[in-house]
Parts: C-alpha cells; sequence; structure tokens
C-alpha cells in the first residue's frame, strides 16, 4: 500500500489489524490471490479469486500459466494459459482449522485463453493431467494458517507454497451521506461529517448525488477495481485536499493528493462522477470521447473540469459553468 501525502511517499504495510478466530463470519467475502510464481511448479497461479458467501456456496475464478517442457512421448515444449471457474461448496473442518472446497467433476469449467501447440495429442493430455491436479488439489483442506480483517493465509497443498489471499477493509458509513466511504483516509485527514463543513449546501442537496459533491467512485483507469476521488479534511493543518485513490488488483493502492491542498476548514468545491461518454471543451468546443468513468472538480457558480485517465496519464478538460 503505498500513501503518497503532498510530496513524501510514505510505504506501509496493511497487516496491522490481529489474528481472528477461523469461522465463517471472519471467512466471509471476495478474496484475492496475492502469490509470486513457483519455478519448480509446472502450474502457477496468475491469477485467483475466492468468493466465500454466508450460505456456504463458493465460487472460484483462476487463471494459470501452464508450462511442460518435453512433453509426452514427441517431447514438445508445451505453453499456454488456462482459466479455470469453479462452484460449489465448502466447509470448515478439523475444529474449524481447515477449508474445504467440495466441487463436482462438472461444475469445474477450464477454458484454454492462450496458447497453441504442434501435437494436439499431447496438448489434449496435457489439459487432461493438469484439470485433474487441479481438482484433486482443490478438493484437498487447506489449513487456515492464519486470519485477519484483510488477509487469509492458506498452507499450500502437496508440499506446494502458501496461499494468501487480501481482501480490503470493510469501510465506514459516513455520518452526513449514509453511505459507505470510497477509502481509508490516510492518517491526519479524515471525510467531512457536517453540514456546516461543506460550503453551497442547497446546491450539493439539489445535485441528488448522494456523496453531496464530496467523492465521485468509478473504475477510472480501466482496470476491473473501482478507484475514487475525494476531499478530506485536516483539521491539525487547517488544510482541505482532493485525493484520488487508485486500487490494484493485490489488495494494495495508491492514494495521492490531485492538486494543491487549501488552507480551510470548509469545503468549498465539488466532486462528482462523469459517466464515459463525449464530452465539449468548453474554450475550443472539440468534442472527446472516454471510454471509462471519471470524475468532474467544481467550483460552484463558476466552472467544472473533467479529469480522466486517457491511458497514459490523467487528462483534465474545462466543461463551463455545471454547478
Amino acid at each position: 500500500m503505498k500513501k503518497i501525502l503532498f510530496g513524501v511517499l510514505f510505504l506501509t504495510t496493511l497487516n496491522a489489524f490481529a489474528n481472528l478466530p477461523v469461522n465463517q463470519n471472519n471467512v466471509l467475502g471476495n478474496w484475492t490471490l496475492t502469490q509470486e510464481p513457483d519455478p519448480s511448479s509446472n502450474i502457477n497461479y496468475v491469477k485467483d479469486t475466492l468468493k466465500l458467501t454466508r450460505d456456504w456456496k463458493v465460487s472460484q475464478v483462476s487463471y494459470y500459466d501452464i508450462s511442460s517442457p518435453g512433453f509426452g512421448p514427441n517431447k514438445i515444449d508445451l505453453k499456454y494459459k488456462l482459466k479455470m471457474t469453479i462452484n460449489g461448496d465448502y466447509r470448515l473442518e478439523n475444529g474449524n482449522t481447515n477449508l474445504r472446497r467440495y466441487v463436482k467433476n462438472e461444475d469445474f469449467i477450464s477454458e484454454i485463453i492462450e496458447g497453441s501447440a504442434s501435437d494436439e495429442e499431447a496438448a489434449r493430455t496435457s489439459l487432461r493431467d493438469v484439470e485433474r491436479q487441479i481438482r484433486e488439489e482443490t478438493r484437498l483442506p487447506a489449513r487456515v494458517l492464519s486470519l485477519t480483517e484483510t488477509e487469509m493465509v492458506l498452507q499450500g497443498v502437496n508440499g506446494k507454497p502458501n496461499l494468501t489471499y487480501t481482501k480490503p477493509r470493510k469501510l465506514p458509513v459516513s455520518r452526513i451521506t449514509k453511505d459507505t466511504i470510497p477509502f481509508e483516509a490516510p492518517d491526519g485527514w479524515r471525510f467531512p461529517s457536517e453540514a456546516r463543513e461543506l460550503s453551497d449546501f442547497p446546491k450539493r442537496l439539489d445535485s441528488r448525488d448522494i456523496s453531496l459533491l464530496t467523492y465521485a467512485k468509478g473504475d477510472f483507469n480501466g482496470d476491473g477495481f473501482r478507484d475514487a476521488a475525494a476531499y478530506l479534511i485536516n483539521d491539525e493543518t487547517g488544510q482541505v485536499a482532493l485525493f484520488l485513490h487508485t486500487s490494484k488488483s493485490d489488495g494494495s493502492y495508491d492514494l495521492v493528493p490531485y492538486g494543491n491542498a487549501e488552507r480551510n476548514t470548509v469545503i468549498r468545491n465539488g466532486v462528482i462522477l462523469a459517466p464515459p461518454g463525449e464530452y465539449t471543451h468548453a474554450t475550443n468546443k472539440k468534442k472527446i470521447t472516454t471510454e471509462n468513468p471519471g470524475f468532474m472538480t467544481i467550483i460552484f457558480d463558476v466552472s467544472a473540469t473533467l479529469v480522466y485517465w486517457d491511458g497514459t496519464r490523467w487528462t483534465t478538460i474545462p466543461l463551463g459553468k455545471r454547478f
């Protein structure tokens, strides 16, 4: 997890939460695997998501790199990427120390998403072997070595490395918007909690935006993970700043101030989600089309500015008066 606060870089690890007892309530959620490749294995995770629900159902989507050098009678080198989707049941066994998945053969669905082979028979044989190995290992009980609010470590089966899964921390609900805040504020900063901390409050109410124009949530860079932009207050320094939070697949994130901090105890400006689509530059009247959502920064009764990720950098477009 990276936090950048006005030119100062802090590297911290979100692992400060105490170990939790292993029970169903604590293992529920959407977990993402963070795993380094094992050079000794011919089957390596690229990405893995594990969903455990309250009705004891499990769903898992795994992507593997398969490498089988010198495979088969003709000694061909096989390399391909495999997607495996499973749906079944799970249980906590052996005094809640083991997580076990119960999945029928027909509920393992595999798909080769990249790769080719000069020997089709060898490729089919390799795939059957890999599928069988994955099915067998999936059904083996995995000991839960440690469990916190954001991390679960499962013991590797058949001598393989341990598997570390992460999930986002549960975020509190804002007192003023009654909506879940989009991210955890960095040290010294907080989300607004009272109407008096927001200027132009009637306009914010009229916007019908649940955040009262204090934050925007969306997948800004198109990587499949939710990002956010939000105005925060620092009581100690008497500052207000817009922060940009971009999520990553391994559960970490970048949190950076967008623009300059303002000396104030009231949030004077606004921010709102900008859906993907066509926008017109207020000055040169050129039209641009965005593929992913962005956000608009608002100076009430003056102007609005579109901020979007163009694939390589953050780009701004003046839109004229909007609020």
